[in-house]
């Protein structure tokens, strides 16, 4: 059977006003009970790498070993039940042997050392559950309350569960997706939890704080895809980047990697969404300003995470010291964003359930080709060579526009890079294909040193800004680090902006061959 559901984390503050949604009126027959599960996986985490959850749990008075596969569309898992028995079982993977998944589980074990799964961690979960009917169908609503343990004795470890499940038992999809909208995100607030318990409990048992950081790889739209294929290919490769890296960061704690590679995703689903979306396609259009709203309000996190860390900033602060070894050293001034309570935001949860909702809807009975998409990238191009050739009057606010453009561009090329046409109509030959690496290198190469130069310059402006606070307060050891930066940087934003022009002007114009 396939499992098709949402889950929601909830925090203290709404578990009241939650519970009592679950619990529901007079009319309704809610059931509690406990439910105490083992999961299973190999030392090297074999099983979750694959996207697979094993586990066996003692519902009431009896056990169940399931097997979950992976939820390509955030919300449809492969799951396979066998109950057991009050007798506490030992785990068989054999049970699954005519099941789907337990057929590509047996696979992956057969390449695996006999004896190598072996219980990592536990859950302990009181559980109120109640079904709810609407207009599209039945779901369960399946409120879980208790701990993921591992470790025992004094390595006892655990972390806290809190969190709604909102379950297809009858019915389309979207009851699902309907239910999450009105309640979940817009009654009570909730937020879109990817991560699920075998993951949660996994990092636990490593000892971990994170999930693994979900990277935004590079799509490539093929020529035998219609409109409707290649939107569906692009939705689901950004789920994992933007929401389940959305999901570790609303949870209170991440790296700035999930940040970065969130924005990444936000800005290739937003080039994709553009390049697809038709005249007058509003669904759309909504979806892609959506990722643009969002990767915007995101915009001042990332950047003093990119301030910290570059490499220009460790070496200028080093050259400071040397200079002065008893002076104090202020690292900036850029104040800290709460990213997770942007993420948390009504408006950006009920977008990311858009996402999750195109991806479950029926596939359209029409199969639009890609022909828009050359037509669209060229008219981008376009726009860009102009304010290529006036680089050297840009000012900063110019290069940084430049640089978007060029970004949007890089993306979009990434896409459409094996589509056969384009402006010329031609067949996609070798040399074709050639050209267009050659263009997106360029393109690519011109974008990274206008970022170089981006971030030189709004060191520069941070730098002034110190300058004139310290200067207005009177504080001469930090107007004196201050100047010391204006003088670390203008030569090389200078150096910066020479490479860039350079970089720029190789981009090929279009209608250029070659």
């Amino acid at each position: 059977m396939n499992e098709i559901e949402l889950r929601f984390q909830i925090p203290e503050s709404q578990w009241p006003a939650v519970r009592r949604w679950v619990a529901g009126d007079a009319r309704s027959t809610p059931v509690q009970e406990r439910l105490q599960a083992s999961y299973f996986d190999t030392v090297d985490r074999d099983l979750a790498h694959a996207g697979f959850a094993l586990r066996l749990r003692r519902e009431g008075e009896v056990w169940v070993q399931t097997l979950k596969g992976a939820a390509p569309d955030g919300m449809t898992r492969l799951e396979h039940n066998v109950p057991l028995g009050a007798e506490a079982p030992t785990l068989d993977v054999a049970r699954h042997a005519d099941h789907p998944a337990g057929q590509a589980l047996q696979q992956l074990l057969a390449r695996l050392p006999e004896g190598a799964l072996q219980p990592l961690f536990r859950t302990d979960i009181t559980r109120l559950s109640r079904s709810m009917r609407t207009k599209f169908g039945t779901v369960e609503l399946a409120l879980d309350h208790g701990a993921l343990l591992a470790g025992e004795g004094d390595t006892l470890r655990s972390t806290p569960v809190s969190e709604v499940e909102i379950e297809l038992k009858s019915g389309e999809a979207r009851a699902v997706l309907e239910v999450a909208r009105q309640w979940a995100v817009e009654r009570f607030g909730l937020t879109l939890e990817l991560r699920t318990k075998a993951l949660r409990g996994d990092l636990l048992a490593r000892q971990l704080d994170c999930a693994p950081v979900s990277v935004s790889s590079a799509l490539h739209w093929t020529g035998d895809m219609s409109r409707d294929d290649a939107l569906h290919v692009l939705l689901r490769e950004s789920l994992e980047p933007i929401v389940g890296n959305a999901s570790q960061i609303a949870s209170g704690r991440h790296q700035p990697e999930h940040l970065h590679q969130l924005r990444v995703g936000l800005r290739r689903l937003r080039a994709g969404l553009r390049l697809l979306a038709e005249d007058g396609d509003v669904a759309l259009q909504a979806l892609a300003d959506g990722a643009g709203a969002l990767s915007r309000d995101l915009t001042v996190a990332r950047d003093a995470d990119a301030q910290a860390e570059a490499a220009w900033r460790v070496a200028m602060l080093a050259a400071w010291h040397a200079e002065r070894p008893s002076a104090a050293v202020e690292s900036g001034t850029a104040r800290p964003v709460d990213v997770a309570a942007l993420l948390h935001a009504r408006n950006v949860q009920g977008w990311m359930l858009a996402i999750i909702g195109w991806l479950a809807r029926p596939a359209p009975e029409t199969h639009e080709d890609l022909a828009i998409v050359h037509a669209r990238i060229d008219a981008w191009r376009a726009a860009a060579d102009q304010q290529i050739k006036r680089f050297d009057r840009l000012d900063t606010e110019g290069r940084h526009h430049l640089r978007r453009r060029l970004r949007k561009i890089r993306l979009a090329l990434e896409l459409a890079i094996a589509l056969p046409g384009g402006a010329a109509g031609a067949r996609l030959s070798k040399k074709a294909l050639a050209s267009r690496g050659r263009l997106l290198a360029q393109v690519h190469e011109a974008q990274q040193r206008l970022g170089a130069l981006n971030d030189l310059e709004v060191g520069l402006a941070e730098a002034r800004e110190q300058l004139a606070l310290a200067m207005a307060r009177g504080d001469v050891p930090a107007a004196a680090q201050a100047g010391f930066a204006l003088g670390y940087l203008r030569p090389r934003q200078a150096q910066a902006l020479e490479k860039a022009a350079k970089a720029v002007g190789r981009v090929k114009p279009v209608g250029r061959k070659g």
